[in-house]
């Protein structure tokens, strides 16, 4: 994710360069042919930039809103997650908490199970967030895990769904430990099941992209109206003809630069700079959660890198 306020200009070239090519190319063109060659035909009228003009800017709008909106959702999602894994350990610190009354209750052994719990839902976090961007987290998970439970996570095809029943199978033991009773479980596994389902909706935003004939359809008219543009506004230009090459340059970058930005956020867990900072929220969360269990080691609070959180 962005962070910083300014920008390199230099660093869109890139993305653009193509459409400004093509405009100086079709700018030139159009004054060369139309006004120094006069072959006239070629003049088309202006009314036809003003039409297409307003078209392409009402489609450019419409897809740079619905990628902002997967973007929006896909926040949604994490913060969502965010909150029901602090629910969870909340709830498990409390829970257990109030059986240290029973002197039969060995305290050492509720800790314990309190720091596994919360370290097995930091690495949920860290694990999805890997899965998310097609990424190894091997490291986050050998640092949170035992060596069993580190093992069987990453042979698994869907490490958080492993992970979310290793937290169920917890949660049982629990009982069998005597720090659990009755219905002490219920909150939890309430718990479990939400981010279950918001696992399910940030891979279903991660495998779903945008439909490509939007994508598709965005560039091929951009393109074609950077062509067409100084042949529609030269025939406007009464005198100094040959602005019609920086008009076009200026229309190609403002269009095209429109339909970059909707398609740079329309994948927001694909490990871009636009993204949701997916990584820097799992090590936030990760935090929150160790803190909730009076850990003091925690890794450092996640920081802007040369503007970007990632």
């Amino acid at each position: 994710m962005i962070v910083k306020g300014t920008f390199n200009v230099s660093s869109t070239l890139p993305f653009v360069r193509f459409d400004l090519a093509l405009a100086t190319v079709s700018g030139t063109a159009a004054y060369l042919l139309v006004d120094l060659a006069d072959i006239r035909w070629l003049a088309l009228p202006s009314l036809l930039a003003t039409v297409l003009g307003t078209a392409l800017a009402i489609l450019l709008a419409f897809r740079a809103n619905t990628a902002y909106q997967r973007w929006w959702e896909a926040s949604t999602i994490w913060a969502q997650l965010t909150g029901q894994s602090r629910t969870l350990i909340r709830v498990a610190r409390t829970v257990t908490d109030a059986k240290l009354v029973d002197p039969a209750i060995d305290p050492a052994t509720v800790r314990a199970w309190q720091h596994d719990l919360a370290n097995r839902q930091a690495a949920w976090a860290h694990s999805l967030a890997r899965l998310l961007r097609r990424q190894d987290a091997t490291i986050e998970l050998t640092r949170l895990l035992s060596p069993e439970e580190a093992a069987l996570v990453l042979a698994a095809d869907n490490g958080p769904a492993v992970l979310a029943r290793l937290q169920s199978q917890a949660i049982f033991h629990g009982y069998d430990l005597g720090i659990l009773s009755g219905l002490d479980n219920f909150q939890m596994e309430t718990a479990l099941a939400g981010l279950s389902t918001q696992q399910a909706l940030a891979e279903r935003m991660s495998i779903t992209p945008i439909p490509r004939p939007h994508d598709y359809v965005s560039r091929l008219f951009v393109h074609c109206y950077v062509v067409v543009f100084p042949f529609a506004v030269i025939s406007a230009l009464t005198s100094y003809r040959w602005l019609v090459i920086p008009s076009a340059l200026l229309i190609a970058l403002f269009f095209r630069m429109v339909e970059r930005v909707g398609a740079s956020t329309e994948e927001p867990f694909a490990n871009r700079s636009q993204d949701v900072p997916v990584t820097a929220l799992a090590v936030s969360l990760e935090r929150d959660l160790l803190e909730l269990v009076d850990v003091d080691e925690r890794p450092a609070r996640p920081a802007p890198v040369d503007g970007y959180l990632w």
